[in-house]
Parts: C-alpha cells; structure tokens; sequence
C-alpha cells in the first residue's frame, strides 16, 4: 500500500485528532503531551504525519513530534500505528527529520527511548548512539537509553576555505547568537489570567526568574503594558515587567524596514486590506527586537506569529517556539542542572598535568566514554614526544575529563588535540570551557597556532561547545565531524603589528586580513576575510570569538578602566595565562566571566569595548593596570538576578554583592578574550598617560582610543 510523509500546516491539522488518538495508546513510551501542544508543534512545522492509502482514502498510521533549543533537537514523540509497522515508516519520519535539520544546521538530535523496548534496533540502524543511560519511573523500574544522532554541521570559516553561500552564511550566524528567549505578553497573560496554557507559561516565567534559562523581553512589552494599564502606579503586573531583562527597540533607522517586510509575512491578509490594529504592530516591534539582536529564540502562543515560525526561521533566523513546547524543555533542563552550582562553588575540581601515574586511569575513563581503540592509542601516545597532557578529577578522585595535546612547530604551527569529558558530570559545562579556552590559549602563547580537536562519538555537549567557540570541521571530513579545527591567534592586533600578523595568518591558515586597518564603528563592523579567490564579510565581533584570544583594536574603538581588588583579581582574572590548575571559584574555569559595578557604569560598559583591570592599592594591592578583555554585555539587573551568574561566572559571595552598590541594582557585565600584561602599568603611568587624573581610580572610567593603545603597548602583551 502507498505510504505519504505530511510536513506542512494545512495537511496535517486535519489529522490532529488522529495524532492524539495514537498518542494516547502508548501513553507510558511517549509520554503525555497537552491536547494543545499538539496544534502548535503542527503550526510551527516540529510534527510530521505518515499516512496509508487504503481503498482511495488516507488514513493515519504514524507521527513524529521534535523540537528543542538551537543547535540540539529533541524527539518528544516517535509513534507508527501497530497495523502499519513493518513497512519503514519510522525511519522515513526520521530520514525527513534529519534533512530538515541538517538544512537548518542544526548540531544533533536526542531521543530518549525505554531500554526495553523493541523499537531501539531502529533507532541503531538509523545511527542514533546510547551516549548514557538513566533510570527510569520508579513503577516500571526500567532503563532509559539516551540516544544522539550526529549531524552534518556546516564547514562554514574552517580557516583552510570560507564559503561564500549566504545562506550558510546566515544560518551559520545561529551559533554565535547569544542562547537568549524573549517572550511577548501572551505568555505573562497566560500565568496571570489562568488560561488553559497557565502552567506551561507559568514554568516559562520562572526558569527566567531562577537563571536556568535567558530570558528577556522587548523593550516594547513594557510600553504595552503602560498603554493598557488602569492603574499604572499600582500595577503588579508593570512592577513584574520593570523588573524583568529588557531589550532595547532598534532606532527607527532599522525599526522601519523590518517592519515592512515582516507585517505582510505575519499579518498577509490585515496588512493587505490596511487594517493592522495597534497590538499587530506591538507584536511586530517584539519580533523586530528579537531579529536585531540575534535572540536565539522568540516564545509565543500568538497564533499569527507561530504561523509564521518557518518564513521568521528561513529568512530572519528567528527561531519561534511554542510555550508548551518551551516548558517542557526547560523543566528537563532544570532537572538535569540540580545541584551543579554547589558542586562547582564547593571546588570539587583539580588538575594534574603530565603525571605517567594518571595515563592508566585516564586509558580506563577514555575507554568507558565509547572511544575507539585509535582514538585511545593515539590521546594516550604521550611519552618521549613533546605532547602535554591534563587529567580532570573530582572531589571523590574520580576522573572526569582528559585533554592530549601535540604541538607540530614552523612557520605553519600546528597541533592535535584529543579530548574527552564526562558530560554527565554537572560541571561539564565548566570542564569543556576551561579545556576549549585554556588549551587553545596557552598553545597560541608562541604565535597562531591551528588547532585540530579529535572528539569522541556521540560526546553532543563536546562538540556543541567547541562549534560555539569557533572551531568547524575541515573542507572534506565528512559527516561524522570527530574532527574540528579553528585559529588560536594569541594576539592584540593594532595597526602597529598589523602587516606581520597578517603574514602570519596566511602563512598558519591561508586566511587573508585586509591590506589596510579597518576603522572601527561598532561591533557590527564588517571585516572581509579571504581564502584563495573566495572571501565573506564577519563582524569585528564574530572575528574575535572564531580566532580567540585576539583582540582587534581599530581606530575609533575607545576602552574602558575598571577598578577591582587584589583578591577578586586573583580569582576572576588569574595571576597568568599559562595553563596551570583548576583552582576554584568556578569563574577561573570560564571563557566568559562577570564584573560586578554600580548601575551608573552602565554607559561606559558598552558591547565590544576594550576593558582594562587596575588592581587597586588596598591592602596588598599592586595599584596597576594588569590585564585587558572584550565585554561581550552589560545590562542592569537586581543583585539578587545577579546572583546565580556570579556564582558560576564572577567571584563575589552573596554578603559582597550586597555591599556592592547602594540599592538594588548593580551592572553585570560579561567579559572574555583576557590578556594578562606582562609589564604592569603603574598608576603613575597611567597619570602621565592622562589615562586618569590625580585622583585615585575607584569607579569606571572611559579612555580614547589612543590612550588604550598607549596602556597595551606598555602592558607589552605581545612581546
């Protein structure tokens, strides 16, 4: 009998019924889904229908449901009716699922399926791995197998050949977007209003309250809000919106073009008659806000908008997901991440480098992970060659990652990395930062250097952490990507050493920079990169994450000189780039750290701008500039929102970030690219520089962009 695959809107809401039907017969393997959810995965293109042809008429005989949060997928349910097994329908649901997402470069897709099950051979064949398993519900006591398919991400800037397919391009871009969810008024009125999607908006809300999420609104939802209001001076409902992340509208400059094209996509038939109504353009200004700045992601239950989920995905790389769809993701989030955060602060992690005694232990936590006998032999291939070698354990002695690396010299530096993590340890996050930055960083200590990162099979949060850090697979690896690669560059750049590293990229990478020194405007500044007779327009600030540590100072890009005590600069910043131990706070492990200030700094913290750490003289203190980084964001939030990201990423404990600032709101702002200066600069250098006045440095203070020059070139971070 013919079989048809159904994947658009209109022809699978009529078989919904049907969907929920067969959904509800294997209630136990699939879990429970809300009869509305149903509709909205169907609406934003996340559920597939299989049908038969019997006798002319179409009937239902299957469905897949996926979703997730960029780049990794989740399959929530894989269903085919009894009557029509045995005729490859699940794989055809599943062969469909991989192109669409392969198309949309996404990184992988997870199933979670009972290990008791028979269906697990299909899953098998079609190259989902067991990647590890986890109990069960206590009433069947059965195992679940989590299994990952890999999937073919894009060889976009591999640093041996840039692409010059804008739509690679474009959806390339998704990897560096900031893991950000904004979310519209429909959702805060589903909470408070006790609509049918209450507790799923309700789970919503709240993993953005506890940190366990990002999520902001548009600065649009606010003024919304204050248009409806009744009583704006006593209203809980504002008081929530004032006190939640907010996003500021792009100028009318950029307001209005994207309102022009996205009115007619969302509201075709309104905006054809010439009938928008005040919330249409509010919703539109929520999507607008979203675009401009790169969110990952916009959650709605505004039926237009989700509608329109794959024209904002295709053409904008807005991803739309549903609020139930987004519950239940963050809820399996939250209960994997329980507890990490104690973990981390109570220093369970410590480092032991090249010690022969730690090369058995680490063959037997190698082994364990699933790697091949190559993979072994070649990570563990350390004596009598210049290769280094890391082992990770925990507070219990257990290991809990292993990183080999080899450096290849000449005018072409080179080396292999092998790396290995276990990523069911709640300070994964922690262990793959530390690895990805600190190894990279120290290798490039003696000039740019191309790293090629060896990765286990089926090892997703891995090589989703690499691929956010820049590195790609080479031009012809394949699919299986177990090999990925980018530029450590290891450098400031000016305009003063501008010629010679630009030879010294060619010479490592064939990566041409341009003749001439940019001038520099924002971070949105386009540099064009060149391989051969291809070349593509990236941002200053892509630049400096797929060739971090680097730092590109432009003329016209001005810094900032922030004061911080000698015991804070220790645990946030570290005392040398070398690659050396774990030490705790959690903070010394990251490639992204968090400085606290008051809430009047805010305007010298910008995106992108160079920020200089003086060390003051309290206490022991040395009172110098000793290092440089890039502030990735700054924005204005509640010490007790603060909280959870100083935790993990900063170095105050509760007690101190009270003490911060008078009030209840601090700055937080994200650094990264660190360079530690080799030659402090003194105060008094700094006063005969004009960097500051006779005064001493107790807050923020903006410098030109000579005068930052001027301090680097001192710091001698190059030479």
């Amino acid at each position: 009998m013919p079989f048809t695959i159904k994947d658009s809107v209109e022809d699978i809401l009529p078989y919904l019924p049907d969907v929920r039907k067969g959904a509800d017969t294997a209630k136990e393997e699939l879990g429970f889904l809300p009869e509305a959810a149903y509709r909205t995965f169907a609406t934003t293109g996340k559920l597939f229908v299989a049908t038969a042809t019997i006798d002319g008429k179409e009937i239902y005989a299957g469905h897949l449901v996926f979703g997730g949060l960029f780049p990794q997928a989740r399959i929530f349910q894989l269903f085919v009716d009894p009557a029509f097994r045995g005729h490859g329908l699940a794989r055809r649901l599943l062969t469909l699922l991989k192109e669409r997402l392969t198309a949309q470069h996404w990184l992988s897709i997870v199933a979670k399926v009972a290990g008791d099950l028979a269906a697990n051979s299909v899953w098998g064949r079609m190259g989902f791995r067991i990647v590890r398993t986890k109990a069960g519900g206590v009433a069947r006591n059965r195992q679940i197998n989590v299994r990952v398919l890999d999937l073919e991400s894009p060889s976009l800037l591999t640093l041996m050949g840039i692409s010059a397919r804008e739509s690679e391009l474009r959806f390339a871009e998704r990897y560096s977007q900031r893991p950000i969810y904004l979310f519209d008024l429909n959702v805060l009125f589903d909470v408070i209003r006790r609509r049918p999607r209450s507790d799923a908006a309700t789970k919503v809300v709240w993993a953005g309250m506890n940190n366990s999420i990002r999520l902001m609104v548009a600065e649009e939802f606010a003024k919304e809000l204050l248009r409806t209001s009744k009583s704006p001076n006593n209203d809980p409902v504002l008081a929530f919106a004032a006190r939640a992340d907010c996003l500021s509208q792009p100028s009318e400059t950029n307001l209005r073009p994207m309102l022009a094209k996205l009115a007619p996509a969302i509201f075709p038939e309104r905006h054809r008659q010439g009938a928008l109504k005040e919330q249409d353009w509010s919703d539109l200004k929520h999507i607008s806000t979203a675009i401009y700045h790169r969110a990952a992601g916009f959650i709605t239950s505004e039926n237009a908008i989700l509608r329109a989920s794959q024209y904002l995905l295709e053409v904008w790389n807005l991803d739309v997901i549903g609020v139930e769809e987004f519950a239940t993701l963050v809820e399996a989030r939250q209960k994997e991440a329980d507890g990490a955060v104690a973990a981390v602060s109570s220093g369970m992690l410590r480092a032991r480098r090249n010690i022969p005694d730690d090369l058995p232990r680490a063959r037997e936590f190698i082994q364990a992970a699933g790697a091949s006998s190559a993979f072994v032999e070649d990570a563990l291939a350390c004596q009598g060659t210049q290769a280094q070698w890391l082992l990770i354990v925990d507070d219990q002695d257990g290991a809990a990652g292993f990183a080999k690396w080899t450096v290849f010299g000449g005018t072409k530096r080179t080396t292999d990395l092998y790396l290995a993590v276990d990523e069911t340890n709640p300070v994964a996050e922690s262990i793959l930062d530390y690895f990805l930055d600190a190894i990279p960083r120290e290798l490039s200590g003696a000039g740019p250097t191309l790293v090629r990162l060896n990765i286990l099979a089926g090892q997703v949060a891995t090589r989703q952490t690499a691929i956010a850090m820049g590195f790609r697979p080479p031009i012809g690896a394949g699919d299986s990507h177990l090999i990925l690669q980018r530029l450590a560059v290891g450098r400031i750049i000016s305009s003063e050493n501008w010629p010679a590293m630009r030879q010294s990229l060619i010479s490592v990478a064939s990566l041409y920079l341009p003749q001439q020194v940019p001038t520099h405007e924002d971070m949105r500044t386009g540099v064009v990169l060149k391989n051969g007779d291809r070349e593509v327009a990236l941002s200053l600030s892509e630049i400096e994450r797929i060739l971090s540590p680097v730092l590109l100072l432009f003329p016209g890009r001005d810094g900032v000189i922030v004061p911080i005590r000698e015991h804070f600069a220790r645990d946030l910043i570290g005392a040398s780039p070398q690659l050396s131990i774990l030490a705790p706070p959690e903070a010394i492990l990251r490639r992204e750290r968090v400085y606290i200030s008051a809430p009047k700094t805010l305007g010298q913290m910008k995106t992108g701008t160079p920020i200089l750490f003086y060390e003051s003289q309290k206490g022991t203190g040395r009172g110098c500039v000793f290092a440089v980084a890039r502030i990735t964001e700054s924005r204005i939030v509640t010490k007790a929102d603060a909280l959870g990201k100083v935790l993990q990423r900063g170095v105050l404990d509760r007690h101190t970030l009270e003490k911060r600032s008078v009030g209840r709101k601090v700055t937080e702002t994200s650094f990264d690219n660190i360079f530690i200066f080799k030659t402090p600069v003194s105060l008094k250098r700094l006063r005969e520089l004009e960097c500051v006045d006779g005064s001493n440095l107790v807050s923020a203070r903006s410098i030109s962009f000579e005068k930052l020059v001027a301090v680097v070139k001192e710091g001698r971070v190059n030479g």
